[in-house]
């Protein structure tokens, strides 16, 4: 149960990797809010996974940019979507 406490986002932050199965969706669902923080890596024209969250100037966030914070309680702006490795993710 999720306590919406941050740990998991402010733990793996900048260290998140994508998958080639989470830019598909985020690219069928037209989620181009979250694709222009990805870094994504090809090879011979296929998409393999990619590397999160980066500014608009590619520069490397420290924090992802879908964290928000309500009432001392940190919530997810993409929940229903986020990366694979977030939603494995096990704080406990």
């Amino acid at each position: 149960m999720c306590e919406h406490c941050g740990k998991c986002c402010i733990e793996m932050g900048s260290k998140i990797y994508v998958t080639a199965r989470d830019i598909k969706r985020w690219t069928n669902e037209k989620r181009y809010d979250i694709l222009r923080h990805v870094f994504i890596y090809s090879f011979n024209g296929k998409i393999e996974g990619g590397e999160v969250w980066f500014d608009e100037y590619g520069n490397k966030l420290e924090f992802c940019p879908f964290i928000l914070k309500i009432g001392g309680k940190i919530y997810c702006r993409i929940h229903e979507t986020k990366p694979e490795q977030c939603r494995e993710y096990n704080c406990r």
